[in-house]
């Protein structure tokens, strides 16, 4: 498996992920627990831009 391969592939595991959170962030109830949810997802946001920079550069 080539390197822009796996990225995509990660790329994809990680929204799948994200989407997750988000959905788990609507249905807390608990300030807490949303926040954290929050948090991840910016989290993930991250990885995702330097995992799309890094397939923009191959």
């Amino acid at each position: 498996m080539d390197e822009k391969m796996m990225l995509t592939y990660n790329r994809a595991s990680l929204k799948m992920i994200r989407n997750n959170l988000h959905v788990y962030a609507m249905e807390a109830s608990d300030p807490v627990a949303q926040n954290t949810y929050h948090e991840s997802m910016m989290k993930i946001d991250d990885l995702l831009a330097n995992i799309d920079k890094k397939i923009n550069e191959i």
